[in-house]
């Protein structure tokens, strides 16, 4: 994966790994803004928990002490907002 990107360049979110996930997933993200976070929410948008992150990279997102079901984890770098689905099963 390449982490290079130029200043206007719309963030990137993978896909987490494993999915299911049963502790720990992991998740690609790219961005060029100053800042960012990581958001975790439950199928009725509530925040589970919000991770800073300081540059592109691959982040994870510790599952362990949540339910299993559907969950919704959400990159927002600047005025962008990318979502994506995690499925939690222990």
């Amino acid at each position: 994966m390449s982490l290079n990107l130029l200043s206007g360049d719309l963030p990137k979110l993978g896909l987490n790994y494993p999915n299911p996930a049963k502790t720990i997933t992991s998740v690609d993200v790219e961005f060029s803004s100053f800042e960012a976070q990581l958001v975790l929410s439950n199928i009725l948008g509530e925040v589970i928990s919000t991770q800073k992150i300081p540059h592109s990279g691959t982040y994870s997102i510790d599952v362990t002490n949540i339910p299993e079901g559907v969950y919704f984890y959400t990159l927002e770098a600047g005025n962008d907002k990318i979502t994506k689905k995690l499925t939690v099963k222990k």
